[in-house]
């Protein structure tokens, strides 16, 4: 083994340790408080799916439109019982998670009835980017809402 290979590997260890030592671990009430912010998304994000399946299933078009709206139905139904499983998680009931569901799909009806020629770009702006994000990405968003504090969804 070369010196230089074994003094590379010792600097990389030492950083890794100062690293996580000098990072904060994020305190129980943090992480808390992210999965509760986490919960608040999924709901939010339930809500946004189970709007745009009823959309996609009254559109006109083709029949294949039916697959693709069960299909975006099937991922709200998925979001809300796991916004549901990290609530109870935390103490919170399953009817917190279902008023956050409802509260989030009359804030998206009112924001389309207000300007519908631009509610689609603002409802994609607003909920579907950040609802695409946190389906890939559930994890590293939770992580994301601890490190912030962020409640601001």
């Amino acid at each position: 083994m070369s010196p230089h290979f074994v003094t590379r590997s010792l600097s990389v260890a030492l950083a890794s340790g100062v690293l996580v030592s000098v990072m904060p671990y994020p305190s129980h009430a943090d992480r808390r408080s992210g999965l509760d912010d986490l919960s608040k998304e999924m709901s939010t994000c339930s809500a946004y799916f189970s709007l745009l399946s009823e959309i996609v299933g009254n559109a006109e078009g083709p029949a294949a439109k039916a697959e693709v709206a069960g299909r975006i139905k099937s991922t709200g139904q998925a979001m809300l019982v796991q916004a549901i499983n990290v609530a109870n998680y935390i103490g919170l009931t399953d009817d917190v998670v279902v008023q956050r569901a409802h509260k989030a799909m009359d804030e998206m009806v009112a924001t389309i009835n207000a300007d519908p020629p631009s509610s689609l770009a603002i409802m994609h702006s607003r909920y579907g980017i950040p609802c695409d994000e946190l389906l890939e990405n559930a994890p590293r968003r939770f992580a994301e809402l601890i490190a912030l504090g962020r409640e601001d969804f």
